[in-house]
């Protein structure tokens, strides 16, 4: 998954207990669900769930608690109501709620249907732990937007059991979706699977084409038109082939894009990967303005037809939807990951060198907000819970972090093989359906690359060591500067950081000894609602507040608004002055000897 949020530019892989599983005749359930998309003044899914085959005396059905790849608590029984039970002949079945996602379903034995009703996230008045747009679920006059695990559930025990599906939406509405489909029926194999293929509705747009082989289906929504398949074919194609030169033969023989753009989208905004689709939900403006960020997470998210589909451990393999569990390879997953989308558009020529290193740069200086005391793999153990404000940084330092061992690789093999060479050999080894050890992975991989990489693991990925970023990219002639004075000034708005809790930024980290700071009297924990400076006061969400922001000027009058113990606050001050400086420059060396030129080659061309 890829987010970011408007101001701060920019979702561990949860696995699977095996949840007890019942005999083989248990899971031979004929499960058909019936979803209707047509009550649209309701802002909610009304869903029928027809049973054949349940025996059992009593029933738990189980919605999601979190989904694969989303990182963040859903509790999606907070959504539902209406909750009922009835036998074969439709009479009405004791239904007790023991969970905020579990009804326990009483005299069971003849249990034919279920059926309960389903708020869309988008226009939810549920504050706490918000659905991201990408992993929610939407219903308007002219569109819907289905991802499953917000709408399913199943019935405890029979997670395997297949699943079929049929919505009933105005006439006149495209679907999109990888799911397999026959007579406007949609089939699943499991209940994984169905979480794993989102589905769209609506006015869309359709664009299809075929890369390597690989079957490729775009659709679109735009509420105002602005961008369409087609406009957005043209860059996927190029994406697509730089990705196919990268990875090698495309291991999917097919794969589907859903783009919905709109104009009102929460802060937090972004794109969830699947096995053969991806999901993205991001604000609507010109395709010009957007095309660039649009195809970095296109890039990324298609990667993941790697990470963790064909690479994966064996907590990946079938999801806990009750109680995820964590994995702490979420530095291959979304890390390693991040670093590929960035490589093979390098090597694909879709940016520049300059292009390139500024997009480390960057990285780098937002990695520089976060704790810098936690481990990737710490932070893959907790991104769930308690390291949940620094998951972000997965795809800053992690990414940072996974270009390091490539380095190394490449290094210690004189350039014969990088981490895409053992990605690749990683791939073939296990695929979609074999699983690698969580435990003992690390010593894996070390043992299919060199000893020295133990070292690498255990001091950048296991630990919290600085990356040695100067002497490695100077093997590529390039001059890292961690902090570059420029010789130029410009005002200061204060000293502190800020992390995104609950699509809000919560200030830490003040500097008690900073001017600035003195004067507003800003404190840990306020939260940034808005900037007022002359004639104009925006939300700290708003596009145009980055622009307001660096027209203030030194000795200029501005205030930050911010919200503390549920008062709101006006700080006000005048704006301090301080150097420019250049962190983490990256340029290349005015005369590269022969020998970086060729490491240069290694690393940024497919060998």
């Amino acid at each position: 998954m890829r987010f970011v949020f408007c101001v701060l530019s920019g979702l561990c892989l949860f696995g699977f207990s095996l949840e007890n599983q019942a005999a083989a005749s248990e899971n031979k359930l004929k499960l058909i669900y019936h979803v209707d998309l047509t009550k649209l003044e309701t802002d909610s899914f009304f869903v029928n769930l027809d049973i054949k085959g349940f025996s059992s005396d009593s029933a738990i059905f189980q919605f999601a608690s979190t989904a694969p790849g989303t990182y963040q608590v859903m509790d999606v029984g907070r959504f539902t109501g209406n909750f009922k039970a009835f036998n074969s002949s439709g009479i009405a079945l004791p239904v007790y709620r023991i969970s905020t996602n579990q009804y326990v379903i009483k005299n069971a034995q003849t249990l034919g249907r279920i059926s309960y009703q389903v708020e869309d996230t988008y226009d939810s008045q549920i504050t706490e732990h918000p659905v991201y747009p990408m992993s929610g679920s939407n219903l308007e006059n002219d569109n819907a937007m289905v991802n499953s695990q917000m709408v399913f559930g199943f019935i405890k025990g029979h997670q395997s059991n297949p699943i079929q599906i049929k919505f009933n939406y105005p006439k006149g509405w495209k679907v999109g979706t990888a799911l397999e489909e026959n007579k406007e029926i949609y089939s699943a194999q499991t209940y994984d699977e169905l979480v794993d293929s989102p589905f769209m509705f609506g006015n869309l747009s359709h664009a299809a084409s075929n890369v390597g082989g690989t079957s490729i289906h775009i659709y679109c929504y735009s509420q105002n038109g602005m961008i369409t398949a087609d406009s957005l074919k043209a860059g996927m194609m190029n994406m697509l082939t730089a990705a196919e030169k990268f990875i090698g033969k495309l291991p999917v023989k097919h794969y589907t894009f859903l783009f919905h753009f709109r104009k009102d989208l929460p802060p937090a905004y972004g794109a969830w990967e699947h096995s053969y689709s991806s999901f993205y939900a991001m604000p609507e403006t010109p395709f010009r303005e957007s095309a660039e960020q649009i195809l970095s997470f296109a890039s990324h998210e298609f990667f993941h037809i790697i990470t963790p589909l064909n690479i994966h451990s064996e907590i990946v393999e079938r999801f806990n939807f009750e109680k995820p569990v964590p994995s702490q390879h979420l530095w291959l997953y979304e890390g390693t990951t991040e670093w590929a989308a960035q490589m093979m558009q390098i090597r694909g020529g879709l940016i520049s060198q300059d292009e390139f290193t500024q997009r480390i740069a960057q990285k780098l200086n937002i990695n520089d907000a976060f704790r810098q005391d936690i481990s990737l793999v710490d932070l893959s153990l907790g991104s769930y819970d308690k390291l949940t404000s620094q998951y972000t940084n997965i795809y800053m330092k992690g990414a940072v972090t996974a270009m390091m061992l490539d380095m190394r690789l490449l290094e210690l093999s004189h350039g014969k093989s990088g981490l895409r060479e053992v990605i690749q050999k990683l791939s073939k080894k296990y695929g979609p359906k074999k699983a690698f050890s969580e435990k003992d992975f690390f010593d894996e991989f070390t043992q299919m690359t060199y000893p020295e990489i133990s070292d690498f693991i255990n001091l950048y990925i296991k630990g919290v060591e600085t990356l040695p970023l100067k002497n490695t990219l100077a093997l590529a002639g390039f001059e890292y500067m961690a902090d570059y004075k420029t010789g130029r000034f410009t005002s200061s708005r204060g000293d502190f950081k800020v992390d995104f809790i609950n699509n809000a930024l919560v200030i830490r980290d003040v500097n008690p000894a900073d001017s600035v700071n003195m004067q507003l009297g800003v404190q840990n924990g306020d939260v940034l609602m808005k900037i007022k400076y002359k004639e104009e006061t925006l939300s700290l969400f708003d596009p145009q507040t980055q622009r307001l922001i660096k027209s203030i000027q030194p000795r200029d009058t501005f205030t930050w608004i911010v919200m503390r113990d549920g008062t709101e606050f006006e700080l006000t001050a005048q704006a301090g002055q301080k150097e420019v400086s250049v962190k983490h420059r990256i340029v290349s060396m005015t005369e590269p000897t022969k020998e970086q030129m060729e490491f240069r080659k290694w690393w940024l061309s497919n060998r």
